[in-house]
């Protein structure tokens, strides 16, 4: 077995039915699929029934509702191939990411490949946005876009349970400790936004994000800290904190004292001080004042 491919789930019947397809699909045919039901209410049971009873590659596990960087854990400890690729049950991956991802590792000799993405409308198929392929710092999400060979992963002993979002880019971090992940430059992976998704609830997310920088900040270079820094100020912002979005504003402008962050916190203040809603227009402000990230990492191009 070369390649195990990890789906976390959870009351996503219909969804999870077009992920699955996609792994089906896949030219590359040396892989299995473990998918790991996260405590689902809905029939999950019953269509992962359906493709495990045509295909003994696809197997089905429970583990009830310990959240998804568990059932991900879970997952890996029940594969057997050399290589991991994850995929969230409303993503899929395009047929050849496997073969793609695979020829690229072994090519190189790179045990984390970072490939290309889409964003895409689920109800019409319409391109919102395909990220650069160029990354500045250490750290990478989206797992559905990750291929990693099994040493790799189990040197870092995997996801972090107690993030209650951003655990891949919390992994990527400690995965980086031991390999610069290489940039794959081939889209493999179709990202649909989902409501109601962990990646999209902003409270989850900035607990997440300060979580991260409590566990990892000391080991990252001062002006990737600072950026992150700055988004959880733009997410204390978001929920009308203005006090908490100051506060790490400052923190950001301390860590990366380029004239525009130190300009972005003076512009905070004024709208922190004299105005009881900080409004879209200021944030977008903001926003572009701050999001100013500087390479810091050249990651290997494939």
């Amino acid at each position: 077995m070369i390649i195990s491919c990890i789906i976390p789930t959870k009351n996503r019947s219909g969804l999870l039915s077009e992920a699955i397809y996609s792994i089906v699909n896949q030219t590359y045919k040396d892989w299995e699929l473990i998918i790991v039901d996260d405590g689902s209410t809905d029939n999950t049971h019953e269509v992962c029934k359906d493709f495990s009873d045509i295909d003994s590659r696809i197997k089905y596990f429970k583990n009830p509702g310990r959240g998804g960087a568990a059932a991900r854990n879970y997952g890996i400890s029940k594969s057997a191939g050399e290589y991991i690729a994850f995929l969230d049950d409303d993503d899929i991956s395009l047929p050849h990411r496997f073969e793609s991802q695979l020829y690229a590792a072994r090519k190189t000799g790179n045990k984390f490949i970072v490939s290309g993405y889409q964003v895409r409308n689920r109800e019409n198929g319409k391109l919102i946005s395909r990220p650069k392929l160029k990354l500045k710092g250490e750290g990478a999400g989206f797992p559905s876009r990750w291929f990693i060979h099994r040493q790799l992963l189990e040197k870092t002993g995997g996801f972090d349970e107690n993030f209650p979002a951003m655990q891949d880019i919390e992994l990527s971090y400690r995965l980086s400790e031991f390999e610069t992940f290489a940039l794959h430059n081939s889209v493999v992976s179709i990202i649909y936004p989902t409501k109601n998704s962990v990646s999209t609830n902003t409270e989850n997310t900035l607990k997440g994000r300060e979580l991260l920088m409590q566990k990892l900040c000391h080991k990252m270079h001062p002006k990737e800290a600072a950026w992150w820094y700055f988004t959880i100020a733009m997410d204390y912002y978001r929920l009308n904190d203005r006090l908490n979005g100051l506060r790490y504003l400052k923190i950001s402008s301390e860590l990366n004292s380029c004239i525009t962050m130190k300009f972005a916190y003076q512009y905070a203040k004024i709208f922190t001080i004299h105005s009881r809603v900080f409004d879209v227009i200021n944030r977008k402000i903001l926003y572009r004042l701050g999001n100013r990230f500087p390479v810091l990492v050249e990651h290997p191009v494939i």
